[in-house]
């Protein structure tokens, strides 16, 4: 265990406050508190020397340093078995998973995305569950975790290929793939350049809307014609987007949930 110094960064709450928490945490949060006042503010803890100038998109009113205190002690004492689904349970690898777990995912993680926890994983597991995943491909774009790679080979799919931007998600995945037993897989940092003309039966992107519009042309060669993409990581009054590219390019809604604010979907490529 080691005592880390922290920097706290105070900024405007916006009025969607959860899609701030969400990029706040991508931006490598480690933890996010509610300050109500006038006006009312997210207080957000990054590592020492975390660069102010990556929040540009926020309205940055304040900021601090707090001394060094067990970060990893004061997590691990927060940290109970979470309820993805009403199969899997994701918990950390020192706690016992409840006994009635059809499905279970041992995840070292120290961030709220990738555990579970966030309704944007929950929303894509509860797809994922509901797909044929027995003897697929699948690809997991912005993996994290790997929670839902990992998860969609343990609902039976055949192979998986992960990948994510973040130099310490391959770390992540080693030991997550370590702890749940997983002996095959394939990752790299990075997106979809990594890959070469691989096309998958499953294609997986828990990830802001505003991360992977950009993305699409180079997505839709890599999910096959009668395959499925799950996006999740998008707010409802973003789904009519979705659906219009969906329209343009070959795909069909197979299915959408909703969780407050958040929003995700199946779509089925119907055509090239």
């Amino acid at each position: 265990m080691v005592s880390l110094d922290a920097d706290w960064i105070d900024i405007l709450r916006p009025e969607e406050a959860e899609l701030a928490e969400y990029t706040l945490f991508e931006l490598g949060a480690q933890g996010i508190e509610e300050v109500d006042g006038n006006p009312p503010l997210l207080r957000a803890w990054f590592p020492t020397g975390f660069d102010v100038l990556r929040l540009a998109e926020f309205t940055v009113v304040g900021t601090g340093h707090v001394e060094g205190q067990d970060w990893d002690l004061s997590w691990r004492l927060q940290q109970e078995p979470i309820r993805v689904t009403d199969s899997l349970w994701v918990v950390p690898p020192w706690v016992e998973a409840p006994q009635d777990a059809v499905q279970v995912l041992k995840m070292e993680v120290k961030q709220a995305f990738g555990t579970g926890g966030h309704e944007s994983t929950r929303l894509a597991c509860q797809l994922l569950e509901a797909l044929e995943c027995p003897g697929k491909s699948v690809f997991d774009l912005g993996a994290g975790t790997g929670i839902l790679g990992f998860y969609a080979l343990r609902l039976g799919a055949a192979s998986c290929v992960l990948c994510d931007i973040e130099p310490e998600a391959m770390e992540c995945l080693a030991e997550n793939a370590k702890l749940n037993d997983i002996p095959e897989w394939t990752g790299w940092t990075g997106s979809l350049e990594g890959l070469s003309d691989q096309s998958f039966d499953i294609f997986l992107a828990n990830m802001l809307r505003s991360e992977f519009f950009p993305l699409r042309a180079s997505a839709l060669p890599r999910i096959k014609v009668g395959g499925a993409i799950i996006l999740s990581g998008y707010l409802f009054t973003e789904r009519e987007l979705v659906l219009e590219w969906f329209a343009r390019d070959g795909f069909v809604l197979e299915s959408e949930k909703r969780e407050g604010d958040w929003w995700a979907c199946t779509g089925r490529r119907v055509n090239g």
